[in-house]
């Protein structure tokens, strides 16, 4: 055996603890931001409903405390032995140079393939949701847009994201494809949300009208958030019509989602009642015309 294997062993061996040391205060540090931060959210649903359930924001908060606290603990049951074998295998190997290389050459072999083969999309689901858990992407109760679903962050597990669709279906995506996928997250920062509503008027409309009207449905809406006026822009001039925008402040994602809704519903009978076409493409009455 070489000398400087005693200083080898007691300098990998003591650096391999002190990694698991840090590994599970670390663990311990994010799952306590977790908690805290679930704690206080008090929103949980991408669009506001009647649930048939009993407070469902209560239900998910305590839901999702529940798998933070499951999750942590099993990342610490994983990663601290894990370190701590390939602690032990690098310190071991001065050791393993005493047997035959043959056989060791088979058995590091066979035992690399069949773990690779087995544990491939558990790994790469387990890596993922680590990563995912100490970068945050995003977080539970964020509200997302995910290959065209609007919903909310339910749940991070160690394999898969639970996201809850505003109809309360459950997209259940693994980690390794979350990961890669592109998104949009509305409140990873904050939850306010500059909502417009884009419509079409035809080319000789009065848009002091058209402003006047679209200002008026943005303010009637209870989901309206007053912290500045509706803007009102042109955005296209056409022969078939002028392409308008209306912005307005909504609190939260669903309040904004409902706000579209109800601008919408509020321009299309006001710009009726007040005579504004809404697009140049109307057929009118006329005499056929005759051949001569």
């Amino acid at each position: 055996m070489n000398k400087w294997y005693p200083i080898y062993a007691i300098i990998f061996g003591g650096g391999g603890i002190a990694l698991a040391y840090w590994v599970n205060r670390e663990l311990q540090r994010v799952r306590q931001e977790r908690h805290d931060r679930l704690e206080k959210l008090r929103q949980f649903d991408a669009v506001r409903t009647s649930s048939p359930l009993d407070d469902p924001n209560e239900q998910a908060r305590k839901q999702a405390l529940l798998n933070v606290e499951t999750r942590f603990t099993l990342f610490r049951a994983t990663l601290v032995p894990v370190i701590l074998l390939l602690t032990i295998s690098i310190v071991a190997l001065p050791l393993l140079q005493q047997l035959p290389g043959t056989m060791l050459s088979l058995v590091v072999a066979a035992v690399g393939v069949i773990v690779g083969i087995a544990a491939r999309p558990m790994l790469e689901n387990f890596v993922a949701g680590v990563v995912i858990s100490f970068s945050r992407p995003f977080r539970i109760g964020d509200t997302v847009t995910i290959d065209n679903e609007f919903g909310t962050i339910e749940d991070i597990t160690v394999s898969h994201t639970i996201v809850k669709v505003w109809d309360w279906r459950r997209l259940m995506i693994p980690n390794s494809q979350m990961i890669s996928k592109q998104f949009v997250n509305y409140s990873i920062i904050d939850r306010y949300q500059w909502k417009y509503v884009e419509f079409w008027v035809a080319p000789d409309s009065d848009l002091k009208v058209v402003e006047e009207i679209a200002k008026s449905a943005a303010k009637s809406s209870p989901s309206y958030a007053n912290y500045e006026e509706p803007r009102f822009w042109v955005m296209e001039m056409g022969k078939e019509g002028l392409r308008c925008w209306l912005a307005a402040w909504a609190d939260t994602p669903s309040a904004a989602w409902q706000l579209s809704h109800d601008i919408r519903t509020r321009l299309v009978a006001d710009l009726r009642d007040r005579g504004v076409k809404t697009h140049v493409h109307r057929l009118e009455n006329a005499e056929p015309r005759v051949m001569g």
